[in-house]
């Protein structure tokens, strides 16, 4: 009893200390009884990069602790996870929680771990706007710790079954990468220190001053730039110094002094050894990367976080920041493929959000996605030229309206659009809005080009894509209708791409030997037979 005591009060005075509810202590009586019979809650937000800075290593080492095999996604999962502890058997909890909840490594260390144990998601509703304030869209959830036997809802309907990506049936296998995929796509750079950035005019002098510094001085262009300049040019340069040796970098007076001066002192507090030492060179840059740019003039880049998935072409001797990501091939076909809604409907599935925006990765997006068997071998005429004529007008459409890419796209999916509409975006003369709505019309039946010239090279021709204007269930209740596939053949063709993914995958781990290092893909290959 006297150990029972110190420890209590050990523990009392460490929560009054660090500020934090000590559930047990606090209600023993609920606790001898299993838990709450029901939660309600709405947890904070905090994105995996800034726990650590916020509460520190030690948080972080005991949330993987408690919470394995979760990593470091979200301070959301954690509350989750915690309610889903202290819920007795067959309670209740519902929580206002982030959107992004059913996305990537979010859902799996969250949601996923909770279905797991066998609890049910038995109520969502997603992607609603904040009544306050706030810019922010939330979803509201509810679980059962047990199974549920009574009525469940999504999004106000009834339905049978609630997965963890908060859709109405059961999760299928998780796809994998492809090999063929591989060094394709990268995240641009991070370059870690502001130090590095430079105006024009900065850039200008600094070449007028000593003609040799243009070669470390390189416009840099960002996601926002992509999405929202109609000419889509960077609005910034970048001292780069590649993977050079510090002597070698010395050699440009200017540009390194400028590097030690504002770079040097916030590198040198870096934890990471490498950022420390060669302060001089950007914390992330790809070497891969830079050698496949160097064999192209022309390459496609995306916005990491984007309202409307859109590749758009650039040249190669720009840095790419990391808000971007850029895929290394200046082929149209290629280009059609990932422009398609076919592959939009693949990134929206797996890749993940921030607040109504889609996340783009090269992991779960792109490695992923299983393009039409030999495209990555032997290029096709046809579909090149519709990507090329596609590229050419949406450019020359951003252009006349001055418009960017995102303003673009809200046109591109309005079912009311009109040349009076236009005007009122564009600010542009009523002659010039005519041009840009037949334009955009135009644009749209390209879309449906692509994507049907796309399908016939997967052979699918028994799919029709019944093109129209369509609420999708996983937008914002006030932003839901796009220009696209009907429902059931974007599900249908998800099912097609992931068998199509299993498939290779299959074959990958029958083409090699499985070692000692391949046991995992062993599992994977029995993942595929009991999919089929």
């Amino acid at each position: 009893n006297t150990t029972y005591s110190i420890g209590t009060e050990t523990a009392r005075s460490l929560s009054t200390k660090n500020r934090f509810f000590h559930w047990f202590l606090e209600f023993p009586e609920v606790m001898e009884k299993g838990g709450f019979d029901c939660i309600l809650g709405n947890p904070p937000y905090m994105g995996g990069q800034r726990l650590s800075g916020t509460f520190g290593y030690p948080f972080c080492q005991c949330m993987r602790w408690l919470y394995a095999p979760a990593g470091l996604s979200e301070l959301v999962v954690y509350f989750i996870r915690r309610v889903h502890t202290l819920l007795r058997k067959n309670g209740f909890a519902a929580v206002i929680t982030t959107n992004s909840i059913k996305d990537g490594r979010v859902r799996k260390d969250g949601l996923e771990q909770i279905v797991l144990t066998g609890s049910e998601i038995n109520m969502a509703i997603r992607n609603i706007k904040w009544p306050g304030t706030a810019n922010l869209v939330v979803s509201l959830l509810a679980f059962y710790k047990g199974i549920w036997r009574g009525l469940k809802f999504l999004d106000n309907s009834k339905v049978e079954f609630i997965n963890t990506y908060l859709e109405d049936y059961i999760i299928q296998p998780k796809p994998q990468k492809l090999l063929e995929n591989q060094n394709l796509v990268f995240q641009g750079s991070i370059f870690l220190g502001n130090g590095f950035l430079l105006t024009h005019d900065e850039a200008k002098q600094f070449c007028e001053t000593a003609p040799e510094n243009s070669e470390v001085i390189m416009p840099i262009i960002n996601g926002k730039e992509i999405n929202n300049n109609p000419v889509q040019k960077p609005g910034r340069c970048i001292i780069n110094f590649r993977d050079w040796p510090k002597k070698r970098a010395q050699n440009y007076l200017i540009p390194f002094s400028r590097v030690e001066e504002k770079v040097k002192p916030i590198r040198e507090k870096q934890k990471i050894k490498k950022r420390r030492e060669l302060w001089w060179i950007f914390a992330g840059p790809t070497p891969a990367l830079t050698e496949s740019l160097s064999k192209l003039s022309r390459c496609f880049v995306v916005a990491r976080t984007t309202k409307h998935l859109s590749f758009s072409a650039m040249p190669t001797d720009y840095v790419f920041s990391d808000a971007t990501f850029v895929f290394t091939t200046d082929r149209w076909d290629l280009f059609s493929v990932v422009q398609s809604s076919i592959h939009e409907i693949w990134a929206r599935k797996y890749s993940g959000s921030l607040a109504t925006r889609l996340r783009y990765t090269s992991t779960n997006c792109f490695n992923t996605f299983a393009f039409p068997v030999g495209l990555m071998q032997n290029s096709d005429l046809n579909v090149a030229n519709l990507g090329e004529r596609y590229h050419t007008l949406r450019k020359s459409i951003m252009k006349s309206l001055w418009i960017g890419l995102t303003k673009l796209y809200n046109l591109f999916h309005d079912p009311n659009l009109s040349k009076d509409k236009i005007m009122k975006i564009s600010k542009k003369s009523i002659e010039i809005s005519e041009s840009g709505f037949q334009d955009l019309i135009e644009l749209r039946n390209l879309q449906l080009e692509i994507d049907s010239a796309i399908l016939e090279l997967y052979g699918w021709k028994d799919l029709k894509l019944e093109y129209d204007f369509y609420e999708l269930e996983y937008l914002p209740e006030n932003d839901r209708v796009r220009y696209t596939i009907a429902k059931e053949v974007r599900r249908e063709l998800l099912n097609r791409l992931l068998e199509e993914n299993l498939s290779r995958t299959n074959e990958q781990i029958s083409s090699r030997n499985i070692g000692k290092g391949d046991k995992n893909l062993v599992a994977k290959d029995n993942l595929f037979e009991k999919f089929l």
